[in-house]
């Protein structure tokens, strides 16, 4: 009999709505998840941290540093654009030139990782990026330097995106965006290790987040050649109009969070010779 690889499902996203929540709460209780992440700056988060408090011992729950399109908690925070943090894109661009205030962003971090303890009671298990912002230039050093100063080295895992280009390819599930997501993934992973932090070996999740997606099918192909250690991004929920006016990911949501509940996500599992284990 062949030994079963484990599988880590991240469920990104907590606290973006509440409906959000609601479906990845349903999924812990089904035990279709190992891991959830939380953007700690809403207040579907605050109401809703409760509910996941439970599931302390059977799941990760870590922290989604969010630095786009979201109200920063810090009140000194200069790269606000109407209120909120910047766009994507906007962030990323500003990193490479190395235009923002590492103060900043490093007090913005630290405020995240104490607002997740003041809800949840205990420090994340782990760490992760909304739109990956943990791994852009400038941000991954000032996060590596919070977790020193908060010293977390021991006690707490950094996810990264880097895969075999081999395996992206035989996926052929959104190539070229993983690739370059894994770019930022490799020297991401190599900075992580180099801190002696944990952190996965493997990763997939990337898509285009089309609406007439077959989810069971690129499931298969992202668990496919998954080894140990390697971690698979979902991003599950109920969507609604709320939702719509905060993220450009939501029918997908409810393709996702059917197929984990259903009785073909745990065919593939088993099929593919997979266990859950939480990182």
């Amino acid at each position: 009999m062949r030994q079963k690889i484990s599988l880590s499902i991240c469920a990104d996203d907590f606290g973006i709505t509440h409906n959000v929540n609601e479906g990845i709460i349903k999924l812990i209780s089904k035990k279709r998840l190992t891991e959830i992440s939380c953007i700690v700056l809403t207040e579907n988060f605050k109401r809703d941290a409760k509910k996941i408090k439970t599931f302390k011992n059977k799941v990760g729950i870590g922290l989604h540093l969010t630095l786009t399109d979201f109200k920063p908690l810090s009140k000194k925070y200069s790269l606000k654009v109407n209120g909120n943090m910047p766009s994507n894109k906007s962030l990323l661009f500003k990193c490479m030139l190395r235009r923002i205030d590492k103060k900043q962003i490093f007090n913005e971090i630290d405020l995240q990782i104490q607002n997740f303890k003041k809800y949840l009671g205990f420090d994340p298990n782990f760490i992760d990026g909304h739109h990956h912002v943990h791994q852009f230039p400038l941000i991954k050093e000032c996060l590596i330097d919070v977790i020193k100063k908060r010293k977390l080295v021991k006690k707490i895992w950094l996810r990264n995106t880097d895969d075999e280009v081999s395996k992206i390819i035989n996926r052929n599930v959104s190539i070229l965006k993983t690739l370059i997501i894994s770019f930022f993934g490799k020297k991401f992973k190599h900075l992580v290790k180099k801190n002696s932090i944990k952190t996965n070996n493997g990763f997939s999740g990337i898509y285009n987040f089309s609406s007439k997606v077959n989810f069971e099918e690129i499931f298969s192909k992202f668990i496919k050649h998954s080894g140990n250690k390697h971690v698979l991004m979902v991003h599950p929920g109920y969507s609604d109009k709320i939702l719509s006016s905060l993220d450009s990911v939501t029918i997908t949501r409810d393709i996702e969070l059917n197929f984990l509940l259903s009785n073909n996500f745990l065919n593939v599992i088993k099929k593919k010779n997979k266990i859950l284990k939480k990182f």
